[in-house]
């Protein structure tokens, strides 16, 4: 697996996606190996090493010299990964700075692994020629696609097989520009997921950047503030952060820091950490998700997830949770709070969960037949089975 990023971003879901599928191959019996880089989409960017051992890893560490860059070497489940450090620029940043340094580990590896897949994804130059480079070698190359940043017609010519992670978005490729590819449920680490005791207080919003609704939370959290302020609602940081979170409150005029049961905490080290105190999950996303990872986690952790009614959101419910409006004219190109009436279906749903405990503990019930579509044991055997057909794909 090669990645434009580290594996272990906990604010990438397509990366913790792409690195659950390399371990489902791992335990299918493929030997596997991994690079990435340091970059994170986090908002805050922190030390690799420090957050690397943070979880739990034990780091060796190549100093940088006139040649290389700093280089970090770890194994994590039974997986080999090294890491080239990026340094502080983002995931689409770092190729010209660092790129060279990246193709000579992946060179690297194709020599001395001579891997049969590459699993993948990334669309910049650096990305294409490192595929190019992986087919003189032999390799098929396997992509994962998460957004919609490739619908561009003969951009998956050179590649052998496509995975995604929801109906939805299979089914947006395939009528826009023809590409056929592999559906398959998000797959979770339970470990990193699965919260070891729970207390159900919060109602839990995590990434609150623009994308992901911030303008619809912040009046959202206003609206609650207002009627319910024994409701504690709790924003999480990660590419949104609590200055965007108050910005964006006093762009509509109101500070949210007058609420005291509206909170904002800092990034967490692992999934579960969201879960321990979430009674419920917001995820008001703009944009369409092609899938969402946090939701199906919030399912796992009998969390019941509200979520808007874009993209592949309502599918991951897998009918379970709370499928919501937003109003038709709030894009990501808006940059000021919605109407109060906009939230009001989401208010009033948040309001049963918070009083009405036969309601509540129904919502709870759904979830748990609804996370049986991530069964970690199905959802492997069907993952081994995509890289097995991809083996069995001539080489080019």
């Amino acid at each position: 697996m090669a990645l434009p990023q580290m594996p272990q971003d906990p604010a990438s879901g397509a990366a913790r996606t792409a690195q659950t599928a390399l371990e489902m191959a791992h335990e299918g019996g493929f030997d596997v190996r991994a690079l990435g880089a340091t970059a994170t989409e986090r908002g805050a960017k922190a030390d690799p090493l420090a957050y690397l051992q943070s979880i739990g890893l034990q780091v060796d560490v190549t100093p940088a010299s006139g040649k290389n860059r700093r280089e970090l070497r770890f194994t994590q489940h039974g997986i080999h990964y090294t890491l080239l450090d990026t340094g502080t620029q983002g995931v689409t940043e770092w190729e010209h700075a660092h790129g060279r340094y990246y193709d000579i580990l992946f060179d690297a590896e194709l020599e001395a692994f001579e891997p049969d897949i590459v699993f993948t994804y990334g669309g910049l130059p650096g990305d294409l020629r490192r595929h190019k480079r992986a087919h003189l070698k032999g390799a098929r190359i396997a992509f994962c696609v998460f957004n919609m940043g490739y619908l561009q017609p003969g951009f998956f010519d050179p590649i052998d097989s496509v995975l995604t992670p929801s109906e939805f978005l299979a089914e947006r490729y395939r009528d826009q520009i023809g590409m056929k590819s592999t559906p398959l449920p998000t797959p979770l680490d339970l470990e990193d997921v699965l919260a070891p005791e729970r207390d159900p207080i919060f109602i839990t919003m995590v990434n609150p950047s623009i994308e992901k609704g911030l303008f619809f939370f912040v009046r959202l959290a206003e609206e609650i503030g207002k009627r319910y302020p024994e409701i504690a609602i709790l924003a999480i940081e990660s590419r949104g952060t609590a200055g965007m979170v108050l910005d964006a409150g006093l762009m509509g005029g109101f500070d949210l820091r007058r609420h005291e049961g509206v909170m904002i905490a800092g990034a967490v080290p692992k999934p579960r950490d969201i879960f321990t105190n979430a009674r419920a999950l917001l995820v008001p996303s703009v944009w369409e998700e092609p899938s969402g990872r946090v939701v199906a986690e919030a399912l796992v952790n009998g969390v019941p997830p509200l979520v808007s009614n874009r993209g592949g959101l309502a599918e991951s419910c897998n009918g379970a949770g709370f499928v919501l409006p937003l109003p038709p004219d709030l894009t990501t190109a808006t940059r000021r709070p919605v109407d109060a009436s906009a939230v009001e279906p989401w208010v009033e749903v948040i309001a049963k969960i918070a009083f009405d405990e036969p309601f509540y503990a129904d919502a709870v019930e759904k979830t748990g037949l609804a996370a049986r579509m991530y069964s970690r044991e199905e959802l492997s055997r069907r993952y081994v089975d995509y890289f097995i057909k991809t083996l069995e794909i001539p080489k080019r």
